[in-house]
């Protein structure tokens, strides 16, 4: 079997699909407490040490041992309408309808925090800060640009923070990241790089691997009733090696396997946040995060063979490069209100509403990244059960608007290769239920 050419598929990339934390393939998922109020204040109100993946400073305002363990229910419903270039269909195209592909996921979450003395605090948490879930299938019009993906980032995040005064507290957390996942599609083998007739296969990459960043936060409480929050968290540049792998199906059979690796890098985040209460009752939350997605400029999956194995470069210039895919991410700003109502001693409800601009540039959306500008409505509950348990629950709803995608293929040198294309339009929602428990002691 001879080896593939590039401009014959592209591999399926990691251009992640529509989850329902923030935009792009973040997710806010860390933290019951917060999400009840659509993650207003979320960096500056330290209701449990949940706070250190939004803000390390918070911990050093916990003045006991405590445990926090829960998780979120993902339930996304997608609808998919379009078209399709399919060279094996009679006309050429082919045309379908998609309201399954986005798959119900468990996020969960975990944090410990502990003060070492009066001022220093120290803390452990475990979360995802990124991921995606979605299956198509292979008998839907875009089956050629994105099948199954599965993608999840974990942090192990080790935290200090130091309360400077009665004012001000200071936190640092390093995390090791772990990323996995996996991504399939369809591919189109034409005669020429085969014994005659075209032929139908499938391609599958797999691949994780580890990296490492931080975050640093401040808290300052300018008056009683009102905490500031300040965090930045860092970029963090992953490498993901693993292998990719293309099947024929039909009507020959064959597999084809190479060592792959894609670098991609996950964007700094900028976080304000503000907590002021009116009285005994009523307290209000603001936050606002910048996101830099422009990092995300393209997407380029290479050879870790040189260009050597047998799922060869589109050209004999760039020989390496299996995938490339323009991405041209651009920066975002996510918004958030909530509040919260004391109705007893032990149980404190809350509202929010956000507003999650996409990174996605109309022109660049894919059938991975379906994204569109969100907004959320959560309310949320906390339950007081005497003086060391607490129970924390939310739901949120998110929607958003229709959006438009005219997909294609891409050489490697970033200009479309005028063969198979996807056209069609989505309109996603989402339902988040979040639930958690943390026991002082």
């Amino acid at each position: 079997m001879k080896k593939f050419n590039q401009s014959l598929f592209a591999l399926s990339t990691l251009t992640l699909a529509i989850q329902a934390g923030a935009a792009g393939f973040a997710l806010n998922e860390s933290s019951a407490a917060a999400a009840g109020t659509a993650y207003a204040g979320r960096g500056s109100n330290a209701e449990d040490a949940s706070i250190m993946a939004a803000n390390p400073a918070g911990i050093a305002l916990l003045k006991e041992r405590q445990v926090t363990v829960g998780g979120a229910v993902v339930v996304p419903e997608g609808n998919f309408q379009g078209t399709g270039v399919d060279p094996f269909s009679p006309t050429g195209t082919v045309s379908s309808k998609n309201d399954d592909f986005l798959k119900t996921k468990f996020i969960p979450f975990g944090f410990f925090s502990m003060p070492v003395d009066e001022q220093l605090s120290f803390g452990l948490g475990v979360y995802a800060p990124f991921g995606s879930s979605s299956d198509y299938g292979d008998e839907w019009a875009g089956k050629y640009m994105a099948d199954k993906t599965e993608f999840t980032v974990v942090n192990i995040q080790p935290t200090v923070a130091y309360q400077f005064s009665d004012d001000l507290s200071v936190g640092l957390g390093v995390f090791a990241s772990h990323g996995e996942g996996e991504l399939t599609r369809e591919v189109f083998i034409p005669a020429t790089s085969l014994p005659t007739p075209d032929a139908l296969g499938s391609s599958k990459m797999t691949g994780d691997g580890w990296a490492y960043g931080w975050n640093i936060g401040v808290i300052w409480q300018p008056i009683d009733q009102t905490t500031l929050g300040l965090s930045y968290r860092s970029k963090v540049d992953h490498s993901l090696e693993g292998d990719a792998r293309i099947t024929v199906k039909a009507p020959y059979t064959g597999q084809l396997d190479e060592k792959a690796k894609l670098d991609i890098t996950f964007p700094e985040q900028f976080e304000l946040s503000a907590t002021h209460q009116i009285d005994n009752r009523w307290t209000v939350m603001a936050g606002a995060v910048w996101t830099r997605w422009s990092r995300f400029d393209a997407l380029v999956i290479e050879s870790n063979q040189g260009g050597n194995g047998p799922i060869s470069g589109r050209d004999t210039s760039d020989t390496d490069v299996l995938t490339y895919v323009p991405e041209k991410w651009e920066d975002v700003w996510a918004f958030s209100l909530g509040t919260s109502y004391q109705y007893s001693d032990d149980l404190t409800l809350k509202a929010g509403y956000a507003f999650d601009q996409s990174p996605v540039p109309d022109e660049y959306r894919t059938a991975r990244t379906p994204d569109s500008d969100r907004n959320w409505l959560t309310v949320g509950a906390k339950y007081e059960f005497g003086s060391d348990w607490t129970v924390d629950a939310a739901y949120g709803y998110m929607f958003g608007s229709k959006v438009k995608i005219d997909e294609e293929n891409y050489n490697s040198d970033g200009t479309p290769n005028g063969g198979l294309t996807l056209k069609g339009e989505y309109d996603n929602t989402a339902h988040v239920f979040s639930a958690s428990v943390t026991r002082r002691f």
